[in-house]
């Protein structure tokens, strides 16, 4: 069964370079999105971003800036979705006020859809607010996306 990638998008509004380094530098991730992250943005560079106990681990297997990015996506410890299981492609574009972003996640597990399709509406709205200079919340990652997460 071919299951379709998820894909959403937002307009930010900050210029493609700005939005690019959001995907690229820990400091930047994290403003957005997780606790803690360590990467490696070159092709076969690490990818690791921790949200409370829980870990997404993957490569970068592209890196074309500041336009595409593909990473491969999975969670750390996970029978289910192991690391590199899904691979997340985020497709920077101008427009008129700014950066479209789409993000489209590839592979996605049955059991993951939903648990991702809400949580990148939720962090790209946070990453949206933090590229125009908006402070947001420390994170806490909602319940919805956690519930039924495999240890």
């Amino acid at each position: 069964m071919t299951v379709e990638p998820f894909r959403h998008s937002i307009l930010v509004h900050a210029r493609q370079d700005e939005v690019f380094r959001y995907f690229i530098e820990p400091e930047a991730i994290v403003a957005w999105m997780g606790d803690e992250a360590s990467v490696d943005p070159q092709p076969g560079g690490i990818f690791l971003l921790r949200f409370d106990d829980k870990i997404v681990e993957g490569r970068y297997v592209e890196v074309t800036p500041p336009s595409r990015l593909v990473i491969g996506w999975g969670r750390q410890g996970s029978a289910c979705f192991p690391p590199h299981a899904s691979r997340l492609e985020v497709i920077l574009a101008t427009e008129d006020t700014g950066t479209r972003v789409t993000i489209v996640h590839h592979s996605l597990p049955v059991e993951e859809q939903v648990r991702h399709a809400l949580g990148w509406k939720h962090y790209l709205s946070r990453l949206k607010k933090v590229a125009a200079g908006h402070d947001v919340e420390i994170h806490s990652v909602p319940s919805e996306l956690t519930q039924g997460v495999d240890e």
